[in-house]
């Protein structure tokens, strides 16, 4: 059975309310000597504040929900770490749902979430998330009057709070750096077309190669699904399309190409140059390590939970979009034709 704060009393002869205010660290006019009986009494016994009572009395368990889309996705993950770090730092606990991309069980855990009395919900959508399927998790978390914030994927002209990197700077860095190396016939394998990070960071690819006096004409994509089998399909798509460069939408995909280059023969960036997106696994261990547009991801989920908390306190409503830089991280996996350096020969 878990100890009360009557066992408590009961135990050291003191009443419910000193020990109460003890317990809580109200007891300001109560003696040390008094406090410390109760609390080695209340160490013996095990007790633990319960955190339901609590949450009765103040209408807040302290208690944030998070709902990713792909836990085995390091991306995912390494929000997740963010997020469980800054809850530990500022005394909050994490409920931790995954969705496996699928937006039926986004609005079942949105529903057990409340349920279980949360404050509120960082949430990364699922991929299969179009506009309609956004709008009606926005109207289900609105409904139930649920404070939360989105990480990552977004939807413009829906109100909320966000948490994002800017993605049309990060395709931009990607094309500016390709173009720059000497490469005019590059191929992109980008995310599901409804996506609006994907559409952005082709937008900013795009500006860069006419910024550098390229045509776009010359550039040819393939619609990949953020997995490692689409960027291995890409891959051979391109390739036989005849780029000199690819641009993956993000690691996973990387890495499938990675895994085609290997099966096949073909040597990067001897054959064909690579640039990734997301940086936050094995990009610098393999080989050759690969170049890639990094997003602070980690710090993108310790700031959702200093959102969520904000919100749940301050109980804001006005739509808020917290917007994190990417930056390029230059490593070994793109040849570069004009300066004749990094081209595996």
């Amino acid at each position: 059975m878990r100890a009360t704060i009557k066992d408590i009393a009961k135990e050291s002869g003191f009443s419910t309310t000193t020990v109460s205010l003890v317990l809580n660290n109200k007891a300001v006019s109560i003696p040390d000597e008094t406090k410390g009986i109760i609390l080695e009494i209340a160490e013996k016994l095990n007790y633990h504040t319960n955190q339901v009572a609590v949450g009765l009395v103040k209408k807040q368990t302290k208690t944030i929900g998070l709902i990713i889309s792909d836990v085995s996705n390091q991306f995912f993950g390494k929000i997740a770490k963010g997020v469980e770090a800054e809850c530990n730092e500022q005394g909050w606990n994490l409920i931790l749902c995954n969705t496996n991309d699928y937006h039926k069980r986004e609005l079942e855990y949105i529903q057990a979430l409340d349920d279980k009395g949360v404050d509120g919900i960082i949430l990364c959508l699922a991929k299969e998330d179009n506009r309609k399927k956004v709008l009606e998790t926005v109207n289900c978390l609105s409904n139930l009057e649920i404070p939360h914030v989105m990480v990552d994927r977004y939807v413009s002209n829906i109100e909320g709070y966000f948490v994002s990197v800017d993605h049309w700077k990060g395709g931009y860095l990607a094309g500016e750096y390709l173009s720059k190396s000497g490469h005019n016939k590059i191929g992109c394998i980008t995310g599901p077309k409804h996506l609006e990070d994907s559409r952005n960071r082709t937008n900013g690819f795009l500006q860069a190669l006419k910024d550098n006096c390229i045509s776009c004409k010359d550039i040819s994509f393939f619609i990949g699904d953020y997995d490692i089998n689409s960027g291995a399909e890409g891959a051979e798509y391109l390739y036989n399309n005849g780029v000199s460069a690819i641009f993956a939408y993000n690691e996973l995909m990387a890495y499938g190409v990675y895994r085609w280059a290997n099966q096949i023969g073909v040597k990067i960036p001897r054959d064909i140059s690579l640039v990734g997106y997301d940086d936050v696994g094995y990009a610098d261990i393999l080989f050759p390590p690969l170049t890639s547009i990094k997003q602070p991801v980690y710090e993108m989920g310790r700031e959702s939970v200093k959102q969520i908390i904000s919100i749940i306190k301050e109980k804001c409503t006005e739509r808020q979009k917290v917007q994190f830089e990417p930056q390029i991280i230059i490593r070994d996996s793109v040849r570069n034709f004009i300066d004749k350096i990094g081209d595996g020969e």
